[in-house]
């Protein structure tokens, strides 16, 4: 696997996520895969706490400079030298123990450009959440059919496409990862659900009403790049 991947995880303090990804990342039998761990400038123990887990179960992690995560997530592929580059985001497990094996081989073996997921609610009981995460999948599902759609939180690229692509776009304030994988065309792109896991904290943080509206506004303005190049106070 290491010859093939390189996995990229843009980080602002994590210290809360970031075992329970590194100790997910050891039971998928990454080996001595390349770790970035692009960090924006984190106040809590997130370093300290990635080195220290990253020794003790010996994976092979770099740490680098971050910012905003289209940022964090370019900083690391531009180190990269492997064909595919494997995008996390800090608060991501995964649903089996061979989650990233199955997308390597998708992307690998059936001529596809992008691998994406769609997240799995683990967490404290939350209807309003479970709701959501559903929606997601469902949205991603039609999404893939003419716009495909792949979260940041787990997306398999190949480097050369995401080259030619230009990378996230940075000017970008959310939705980052949806304006790269919408270029990737329809028949190049692969959907495989609920590879990965998340729990609610992203709506607790910025409001369940407000989640929904901001994402009906950026299908709104899918194509009006200025849009996603405002603030709309997501980080």
């Amino acid at each position: 696997m290491h010859k093939l991947l390189t996995i990229i995880i843009p980080c602002k303090n994590e210290e809360r996520y970031i075992k329970h990804l590194f100790f997910a990342l050891k039971e998928q039998e990454v080996g001595k895969t390349q770790i970035y761990l692009a960090d924006a400038n984190s106040i809590d123990s997130t370093r300290l706490l990635a080195e220290n887990y990253a020794f003790e179960l010996g994976l092979n992690l770099k740490i680098i400079g971050g910012g905003l995560p289209a940022r964090g997530r370019n900083n690391g592929a531009r180190l990269a030298k492997t064909p595919y580059l494997l995008f996390l985001d800090a608060d991501v497990t995964f649903t089996h123990s061979q989650a990233i094996e199955e997308a390597l081989d998708n992307i690998h073996n059936r001529a596809v450009d992008m691998v994406a997921t769609t997240p799995y609610y683990k967490g404290e009981f939350d209807i309003r959440a479970w709701l959501l995460f559903r929606i997601n999948r469902i949205a991603a599902w039609f999404l893939a059919k003419t716009h495909p759609f792949a979260i940041g939180g787990f997306t398999l690229v190949r480097r050369d496409v995401f080259n030619n692509l230009g990378g996230y776009d940075e000017k970008a304030t959310q939705a980052e990862d949806w304006l790269l994988s919408k270029q990737v065309s329809p028949s190049r792109f692969k959907l495989i659900p609920d590879l990965m896991t998340q729990d609610n904290r992203r709506f607790k943080k910025f409001g369940y009403f407000k989640m929904i509206k901001l994402l009906y506004n950026n299908w709104i303005n899918k194509n009006n790049l200025e849009y996603f190049y405002k603030d709309q106070k997501y980080f």
